[in-house]
This record gives C-alpha cells, sequence and structure tokens, in this order.
C-alpha cells in the first residue's frame, strides 16, 4: 500500500514500564519518593486537576464516577493506608531531544508517574509531548522511547526495583505506550494511519485486506471518521483530527479515564501471567506452604481487585471489552479458575490423606492400649509406684508399657505441630496480607 504522509500538530504519549518493587524495602520505597518530590495523587486535591498534565486538565469527579464504586476505590484510594493503586507523581516539564539515527526529535517531558500496586507489581508512567512534526516521526519517536529514558528520570531506585533484570512473568524492555495523536489541518484518517499508529509500524504497510481486518478487530471507531481509537497488546492509541476545542476533551480522556482503564486491565493481566508462572515453578509433592500461599493469593484478588464490572457509559463499557480482549483478559481468568480448581484438588486430596493416616495411627494406638494397658500394667501405676514391678514384666507388658508412653509422646508431638502449624498459618497470612490485598502504608512522620 502508498503511504501518504500525514502531518500531527500534536502528539501526546504515556510511556508505561510494568516493574515489580521489593516488599522489604517498601517503607524506604515510599520516603524515598517524598524525599524526590514525588506527590501523592488524591481525588479530592482538585488543584492537581490541571498540574501533570502540560496545560490540559482531568475532571477527578468524571474520573471516579466513570468507575463503579468498587473498581474506584481501588483505583483512587483517598489515603496512603487503603489497599488499591498508590499513584505518586512527580512535576518535570523539561524540554528534551531524541536523536533518530540522523533525525532529531524535540520534545516536553510533563510529567513522571510511579504507581505502586499490590501484589508487588508497579508502574513508571512517562508523560510526553512532541508538536508540529510529520506521523512517520511520531511513530519514530514512540518506537526509540527506551528504558534508559526512565534511569535518567529516576536514579538510585536500584534498591527498591531492579529495571534490569524483571522478573520472568515481566517481559524485558516491554513498555505500554499510550498516545493521543492530533492530525493537522483537518486531514482525513485513513486505515493505513490507524494501523501504524498501534503497531508502531514504520514504513512497511502490507496489504489492504490484512490492514483492513486488523483495523477492525483492534478498533472503536464510535466517533469514525474524525477519531478512531485503536488498542493491541502493547499499544492503545488514540489519532484523530478533530477541531482544537475537542481536543481537549480527547486530553481529559486520554490523561484521565482511558489512561486508568489501561493500567486496571494491564494489572490484571501481570497478576494472572504471575499466578501462572508461579503455579509452573511449584514442586507439587514438596512446596505445601507455597501452595496455600497461592491459593490465598487467587483468593485474595479475586475478591479484592478483579472486578468483571464494566464502567457505567456505554462507550466506558465498550472501551473495557476492548481492552479485555486485547490483553486477553478472559482466557487468562479462566487458566487461573483452573488453576485454584487443581490446588483446591491436591490440597483436599492430601489432607485427606494426611487425615487419614493420622486416624489410622490414632485408631491403632487406641486399640492397642484398650487391649493391653489397662489389663496388663495399669494397676502398678495407682498410688506409689514400684518400680521394681517393671522388672518382673513379660514381653507383652513391655510391649504395652511402650505403646502407653509413645502414644502419650506421639499426641504431644501432634499437639506441637498443630500449635506451631496455627502460628506460622497467621504468620503467613499476614506477610501475604501485607503483598497482596493491604496496601503498602505511608511512614508516619517522626516528631
Amino acid at each position: 500500500m502508498m503511504i501518504k504522509e500525514k502531518q500531527v500538530s500534536q502528539a501526546f504519549f504515556q510511556f508505561i514500564l510494568p516493574f515489580s518493587w521489593k516488599a522489604a524495602t517498601i517503607r524506604n520505597f515510599i520516603l524515598f519518593l517524598q524525599k524526590n518530590q514525588f506527590t501523592p495523587y488524591r481525588l479530592h486535591e482538585l488543584h492537581n486537576e490541571s498540574t501533570y498534565y502540560g496545560g490540559y486538565q482531568v475532571s477527578h469527579s468524571e474520573m471516579k464516577a466513570f468507575f463503579h464504586p468498587l473498581t474506584s476505590q481501588i483505583l483512587f484510594p483517598s489515603s496512603g493506608y487503603e489497599k488499591g493503586f498508590q499513584r505518586y507523581t512527580k512535576v518535570i516539564n523539561v524540554e528534551s531531544l531524541l536523536n533518530i539515527d540522523h533525525l532529531k526529535v524535540p520534545f516536553q517531558i510533563h510529567s513522571i508517574d510511579l504507581i505502586i500496586c499490590p501484589y508487588e507489581l508497579g508502574f513508571i508512567t512517562v508523560r510526553t509531548e512532541i508538536k508540529d512534526t510529520s506521523l512517520s516521526n511520531a511513530i519514530d519517536f514512540a518506537n526509540h522511547f527506551n528504558r534508559k529514558d526512565y534511569e535518567d528520570l529516576l536514579p538510585d531506585l536500584g534498591p527498591f526495583i531492579d529495571l534490569d533484570s524483571p522478573p520472568p512473568f515481566l517481559e524485558p524492555d516491554k513498555m505500554h505506550i499510550q498516545s493521543l495523536l492530533h492530525l493537522a489541518n483537518e486531514e482525513s484518517i485513513d486505515e493505513i494511519d490507524v494501523f501504524r499508529s498501534v503497531t508502531l509500524c514504520g514504513e512497511d504497510a502490507g496489504n489492504h485486506e490484512y490492514i483492513h481486518n486488523y483495523v477492525k478487530d483492534h478498533s472503536y471507531s464510535r466517533w469514525a471518521p474524525n477519531t478512531f481509537i485503536c488498542v493491541n497488546e502493547h499499544c492503545f492509541t488514540c489519532i484523530t483530527n478533530s477541531s482544537t476545542q475537542k481536543l481537549m476533551a480527547e486530553a481529559k480522556n486520554f490523561y484521565g479515564e482511558n489512561y486508568y482503564l489501561q493500567l486496571i486491565n494491564l494489572f490484571n493481566k501481570l497478576v494472572f501471567v504471575k499466578i501462572a508462572h508461579n503455579y509452573s515453578t511449584i514442586h507439587i509433592e514438596k512446596d505445601y506452604n507455597e501452595i496455600e500461599k497461592l491459593i490465598y493469593f487467587i483468593n485474595s484478588f479475586s475478591s479484592n481487585f478483579f472486578f468483571i464490572e464494566y464502567p457505567a457509559k456505554p462507550d466506558g463499557q465498550e472501551l473495557f471489552r476492548l481492552f479485555r480482549r486485547a490483553y486477553d483478559i478472559d482466557s487468562l481468568y479462566l487458566n487461573t479458575k483452573e488453576t485454584l480448581f487443581s490446588l483446591f484438588k491436591y490440597e483436599e486430596n492430601s489432607v485427606t490423606k494426611k487425615d487419614s493416616m493420622l486416624l489410622l495411627v490414632l485408631t491403632l494406638y487406641t486399640v492397642i492400649c484398650g487391649i493391653f494397658s489397662m489389663n496388663l500394667f495399669t494397676k502398678d501405676l495407682e498410688g506409689k509406684i514400684h518400680w521394681s514391678h517393671f522388672k518382673s514384666y513379660n514381653p507383652f507388658e513391655y510391649f504395652a508399657v511402650f505403646i502407653v508412653f509413645s502414644g502419650i509422646i506421639v499426641v504431644g508431638i501432634l499437639g506441637f505441630q498443630s500449635l506451631y502449624q496455627v502460628i506460622q498459618e497467621r504468620k503467613n497470612k499476614k506477610q501475604w496480607d501485607e503483598q497482596a490485598v493491604i496496601s503498602p502504608q505511608i511512614p508516619k512522620k517522626s516528631n
């Protein structure tokens, strides 16, 4: 296909990099953010509606109303002591230059988010903007904005996260890119433009039928032909030729509701992939504690964070479904349900075997003690014990003595093990809560 170059008056990008934080350092991590002028993001602070977006504005009240109440509580906790996405944002407002081979692209960095999520996951988001360039240059810019830019903006993160060695369930160098492209002079939007913007395809166009089917499967064209939204596994793009006034509304959705739609679905995907990875590393015959942890992990996530409710607005519902399809959320959810069923079945069989063995041991001790001990030597234990009588016992009486006292020891050991298990389970549950259900708490300032 022939590519007709389009001019872009403004291109907004949010580069989202998932990471895993270290549980042992979380309090120092938050102190580090506060020390480096990262501010907790709270919806009741209305003065921040236009602070982080390069002159554009979001509506906190509309964002909260866009999601169902349970989802809003997770996405927008009102304090650092509530479970959910703890977002810390810092204003940057610096001009920079990206060298792409022989091309230089000036851009501006508006702000940066660092979002700490449950399950030791998080996101780094960098908001950038470029002006008056071609669509190809905008695509090249998105393609070449790499992790080094994050490291320059966020030095000294090593003790808290590891960008160079991400966990196996996170793909290295896989940023998730959100873009809003405003074509200049109300130029028309072709399918090839939508395809290139979401696939970050440079000059290769492919055949028309493939591009048509791809755009049809991945896009939301409610506002066509002036605005197209397209989503795939790594990119979300909105390309529009609407007026400057309408661009304000597009930017509000881009930085507001659509940003959080992508975050919540990306978080769901990462948790499901993490569950699958943890399940694959379990030695089923040895790691009983890991099985318990994974069962708790799945149940706590399902009950606290995974909501199948769509946003209230019709367009939000359709976008939500588009993200779920792009991230394959439904298949990952079914796989997780099967994993949970397998773990429950194994745990049930394991507990049944242990209970059967314990019942067999106790039954044997009870029967043998009843047959031997009650009739052979218990009279020698009445009143003052005459130890000399034990010297005259026959083999059956010695066996009875062994059964009684070994039974007492076995019962004592089992009782101690049960008590230890209860204490250990409470300790584990508290630790799992801190990693999963309970959000990282803001350290209290010392007087």
